[in-house]
């Protein structure tokens, strides 16, 4: 029987791939090249840690293989980025981003097809969301450093979290949904706590998408300090909730 993904290892993947695939997104012609370098450090940061609690904890194999040579191309594409070579970086992200979402795909298997679908879809929307939202408040952060930068990225960033949470709601939903019809039938009740479940989805679903909608009204007038604070809050939640998601969906064997 294969080992359980690593919590802690599983998390840092999750939010390095997110914030990879929100780099590709990015115009680095309008953004400056400072703030993917900055960028590319953190997923670097992220993604050694995933390796050495993977390794730590005796996941071994093309899994901590993969997560390696994803830290080792979040290294070359920092000195790319800090040498001002953005079209040996973006291909170097693309990199990085297919190998992680493989990763997490990898750990999500299962005998069953449907929960190997939804924990596999569910994990990169997951990663998705964080890496939309903690870019976006770095970006944010961004705009004190350079005040003349254009306001369109910022808002490419917030729509992202706004999919992002559309997304992640179905996704858990449809988890939800197959637990309760698989555990109903078989003992009269599910397998999670509802408080649990009310923290989960109040938290860390519903208070973000009040943060992305009062972010989105600042941004519009170009309030960006008074964003980054909002998407401080935002960031907060979303990590409650995806933090609680992952100690929920363990116990329940599915992306919830």
């Amino acid at each position: 029987m294969p080992l359980p993904f690593p919590m802690l290892a599983d998390f840092a993947l999750r939010l390095a791939c997110g914030m990879a695939a929100l780099l590709l997104i990015t115009p680095w012609r309008t953004v400056p090249l400072a703030f993917f370098r900055t960028h590319c450090q953190i997923i670097l940061a992220l993604l050694v840690l995933a390796a050495l609690d993977s390794a730590r904890l005796g996941i071994r194999g093309p899994l901590l293989i993969a997560i390696i040579a994803s830290a080792v191309m979040a290294y070359i594409a920092t000195v790319c980025w800090g040498l001002g070579l953005p079209r040996v970086g973006i291909p170097t992200i693309a990199l990085i981003v297919f190998a992680s979402a493989g990763s997490l795909i990898a750990v999500s298997s299962s005998v069953n097809m449907l929960v190997w679908a939804l924990n596999g879809t569910g994990r990169l929307v997951s990663a998705f969301l964080m890496g939309a939202t903690l870019t976006a408040m770095l970006l944010g952060h961004h705009y004190l450093t350079a005040p003349a930068m254009s306001i369109e990225p910022l808002k490419l960033y917030v729509k992202s979290m706004a999919w992002g949470l559309a997304a992640r709601g179905v996704i858990a939903g449809l988890g939800l949904g197959v637990l309760v019809a698989g555990t109903v039938a078989a003992t009269g009740q599910t397998s999670v706590s509802p408080l649990f479940l009310s923290v989960r989805w109040g938290m860390g679903m519903f208070g973000p998408a009040l943060a992305a909608l009062l972010t989105w009204k600042t941004v519009r007038i170009r309030s960006t300090q008074s964003a980054t604070g909002i998407l401080y809050i935002g960031m907060t939640l979303v990590l409650f909730g995806e933090l609680t998601a992952m100690i929920l969906s363990r116990e329940a064997g599915i992306v919830l």
